[in-house]
């Protein structure tokens, strides 16, 4: 009933006011307020100089998600970033960045070309995929693009598991390898694609996180030679909305940190302590989620 209400209300609204997509009208105002306030210049280096500050060191594990809407005081191209970023971490580094292709029309009916499709996941990252050398593994739902020491073993075994963030999944790799996950630019409840790993990790313990892993499907890419194939992932029709500070207020600056430079908000996650620290909390029923709610089930230490 709430989803109704929820849509319902978007609906009439979207008629009085004429807006088609408010999460892009409130991102233009947030741009056109910002650059009252904030004029500081900044380059790659100064981004690259700030991540440093922040824990990035040769041979990193680097995730980014990011919104380049947000970079109006940046003097650069993404391309130069993207660059910055490999010659820091060096040869023993490895860069990622999410690469979910933009789907119109059924994704059952959907074949995904990985070597051609776009990513819907903003500029940075298109302009990483395109990138010589970036890798980009299979999965339909959630494809990510690597570069560096370990693209291979993060991207190879990405349609092999349960679901999209299992022990198989380039995102839960990248808390073994004890990734940065950097966002810029995003919203300041904005955790990344990593913290669905908690999801799968508990699916098998408690009621609760199974529920989002009770649906099927079939999906399908092309490979290098041109040859479709199919695999089966699990997954949950849920309505899911977050509260991030259900979380976050946890932790403290073993887990993250956030920095401003200029108008753009920088924040990393350390996966190697947050994340034990968020399955942790996901056993007593601490969620990022409002809904579902945990509040109606019971947790060993409720």
């Amino acid at each position: 009933m709430s989803q109704s209400i929820y849509s319902l209300t978007s609906h009439i609204l979207k008629r009085i006011t004429g807006i088609k997509d408010f999460s892009l009208w409130r991102k233009n105002l947030h741009k056109k307020i910002g650059k009252i306030f904030y004029k500081t210049k900044y380059t790659a280096k100064d981004i690259v100089h700030l991540m440093a500050d922040m824990g990035m060191v040769k041979g990193s594990v680097v995730c980014i998600h990011s919104s380049m809407k947000e970079f109006y005081n940046y003097v650069g191209t993404p391309e130069e970033l993207i660059e910055e970023i490999i010659n820091f971490i060096g040869e023993d580094g490895t860069l990622v960045m999410p690469a979910f292709p933009i789907i119109r029309g059924e994704i059952s009916e959907y074949i995904f070309d990985p070597r051609k499709d776009k990513t819907g996941a903003g500029l940075l990252a298109e302009t990483f995929r395109m990138r010589k050398g970036v890798l980009r593994s299979n999965n339909v739902q959630h494809s990510v693009c690597a570069y560096g020491k370990y693209a291979e073993h993060l991207l190879r075994d990405h349609t092999s598991g349960f679901d999209c963030w299992d022990e198989k999944s380039p995102w839960y790799r990248m808390t073994e390898l004890g990734a940065l996950v950097f966002n810029f630019g995003l919203p300041r409840s904005y955790m990344g694609t990593f913290h669905h790993c908690v999801e799968s990790v508990l699916k098998n313990t408690h009621p609760y996180w199974a529920q989002f892993f009770k649906d099927c499907g079939e999906f399908h890419y092309i490979d290098e030679k041109g040859e479709i194939f199919s695999y089966n992932n699990h997954f949950g029709n849920l309505t899911r909305r977050t509260r991030k500070r259900n979380v976050t207020r946890y932790f403290s600056d073993k887990d993250w940190q956030i920095r401003k430079l200029s108008n753009l908000e920088i924040k990393v996650f350390y996966t190697r302590h947050c994340f034990p620290k968020m399955l942790e909390l996901g056993k007593r029923g601490i969620s990022v989620y409002y809904e579902p709610s945990p509040s109606k089930y019971e947790f060993p230490d409720d």
